[in-house]
Formats: structure tokens, sequence, C-alpha cells
């Protein structure tokens, strides 16, 4: 009763010291915010000192928070063996540049940067698809006008439009998506990603006619052969990563590609699944700095491909209308998500 009176005089205290504010007082000490600070920083929300004072020496004294001391040394050893590999990548003479190649053999490819896990921009795999030569807006509007496809759509009411794609998903005459893209202004609204793949491989199952191989790096594994991309100049997808590796290619038009090496995760402000708090505007390429992580750039030219490693973070930004395809079916184990469990809050 002597801790429930001390509550109710404490103003407006009764109404904050509740358990939601007890998780984010555990959360504060686990991740090393001293009890002093955090108390003074309860003051400043309204708690009565003493009551923030006493709620915080409570929960260091709890059993419970002492048996996430161990969990917390845990995580900061991990924090340091991943740091330990930022600091060393970060000696490589090649540290600030995506390295670009002209059809390398798979061999070389595999050993030196699929297994290395270690990005690189590829040209001169795809020259041979009959796609190089036959994709167009013109081309899709002619042969495909009148399906109906899946597309993004209203992306830019959604702030999260990313983490809440499946809610923008509409259907579109191809024709009315193509319109939309001869438009000259620069736009994020609208985008044909590979969450619509599934309908979209079915609709225009004619464009994989124009699909050739890359011999010695993809699989034949006709189920999973590529996703489409096309969209406005413009269209950005945020930071994230995926939870495979992926092959990136533009058939027309150029993306910006920035990246974050996986080891640099502890500073990308993973606060849900995959994605990051991050804008592509507060990490601009260059070294790592003041908790930023290292950033890396490159752009992906018509013809070119960009092997982006599982776990590596990237940034996407369409520097014209875009059409491209996305390929995650490695001739080597590329299941890297059946034993990946952090869909939800972080």
């Amino acid at each position: 009763m002597a801790n429930r009176k001390k509550m109710r005089g404490g103003g407006n205290a009764a109404a904050v010291v509740n358990d939601d504010l007890r998780r984010e007082i555990a959360e504060a000490l686990v991740f090393g915010v001293e009890p002093d600070r955090l108390a003074q920083r309860l003051a400043g929300r309204g708690v009565a000192h003493g009551l923030a004072v006493a709620e915080v020496e409570r929960a260091v004294r709890s059993p419970y928070m002492a048996g996430s001391a161990r969990l917390s040394a845990q995580l900061a050893k991990r924090d340091w063996v991943l740091a330990s590999y930022a600091r060393l990548a970060a000696q490589r003479v090649d540290a600030d540049r995506v390295p670009r190649l002209h059809a390398p053999d798979a061999a070389q490819f595999y050993g030196d940067h699929y297994h290395a896990h270690r990005p690189v921009l590829l040209a001169g795999l795809i020259d041979h698809w009959p796609a190089m030569q036959r994709w167009s807006l013109d081309d899709f509007d002619q042969r495909f006008g009148d399906r109906q496809v899946h597309v993004q759509w209203g992306r830019e009411s959604n702030k999260d439009y990313e983490i809440n794609s499946t809610t923008l998903s509409a259907t579109r005459r191809f024709s009315e998506f193509i319109a939309r893209l001869r438009q000259p202004e620069p736009s994020n609204d609208f985008y044909m990603t590979a969450n619509n793949n599934d309908h979209n491989r079915r609709a225009l199952a004619e464009l994989w006619d124009d699909v050739g191989d890359i011999p010695g790096y993809l699989a034949e594994q006709p189920d999973r052969d590529g996703f489409l991309w096309i969209g406005p100049r413009g269209t950005i997808t945020p930071w994230h990563h995926d939870l495979t590796n992926n092959l990136l290619l533009q058939i027309r038009g150029t993306k910006r590609v920035r990246l974050v090496a996986s080891h640099d995760t502890p500073l990308m402000r993973n606060h849900r699944h995959c994605f990051s708090e991050w804008t592509g505007e507060e990490l601009p390429p260059g070294p790592a700095v003041d908790g930023r992580p290292a950033v890396l750039e490159c752009d992906i030219a018509p013809g070119e491909a960009l092997f982006i490693p599982v776990g590596w973070w990237h940034h996407v930004e369409a520097r014209d209308v875009t059409i491209g395809m996305s390929f995650t079916n490695f001739a080597a184990d590329n299941d890297f998500y059946s034993f990946y469990a952090s869909y939800g809050t972080l």
C-alpha cells in the first residue's frame, strides 16, 4: 500500500509508471544506460524524481535484470567481433569502392565474391539476351498494353511504403502504368517490384522468353527465374537487407545503389525486420564516421549487374525510367531465410 500511495502522490506519475515504462527501463539498462542518467531521463518526462530513482533501483536489483546481464555481455562480444571485421575491411586497398569486372568466369565470381561475401559490379553477362535489344516502353505497350498487372500504387501517401508494400498493391492495365512512366517528372509513387512478381510472371509470361542464361552463375530453376522491376525516374527503395544473395541487373535505365556491409548492422538503426531508420540523405558514401557506417556507392548501367551479398544493406534510386530484373537462383547454396526469425520489432 505504501508504494501505491507514493505513486499516487506523484501527480501524473501514477499514469506513466506502468509496465510499458518498466519495459523501457529494462531495455535502457540492458543497453548500458547508467542508472542515475536513466532516473534523470524519467524525471524529465514527468515522473517524480524519488519515484524515478526507486523504479530504476528496483529494476537494477531484479533477478530478471541480473539474468539479462549475461545476454548483454554476449551481445557486446558479438558487436566487438563485427566491429573488428569492419576495421579490417576498411584497411583493404579497394575499401572505398565496388569493383567492376567484365564477365569473370563463374569460379572467380564465386571464389572472390559470392563465398567471400563481397559485392561486385559485373558487365558483359547479359549482352546476348534478346531483352537487351527488344525491351522498351513501346515494345511493352504494343505487346502487353491490354494485360492486367500488379503494381505498387500510392507509395508517396505512406512514409513506410516499403514496410507496408503489400497494402499498396493495385491492379492496373499495363498501358496505364506505361503512360505514367512516360511522364517526364520524377516520381516515387508507383513501381512494379519483386513483390508483384507472382501475378506478373503469369500476366507477362512471354517476357521470360527474352531472358537468357548466365552460365555457371545461375542454376536452372524455372519457378524462381527472375523478378521484374519497372519504374519511373525517382523511385527509391530505402535502406534494407535481403535474406538471400541477389543479382540485380539493368535492361534499361540506370540505378544508383548505396551499400553497407553486413558487419556494420549494429550501426544501421535496424528497428524492424530487415529495415533501417536511416534515410538515404543521412548516409552518404564515404568512410565510417560519428556512429555512421562506411557506405559504398555505384551505378548499375544497362547491361550491368550488381551482386549484393546476403545481409548487405542497400539503398536504391532510379536515375532514369528503369527496366530490370533480380535473380536469387545461384548455382550455390542460397538458403539463408529458412533459419531467419527476426521479422518483428527489434
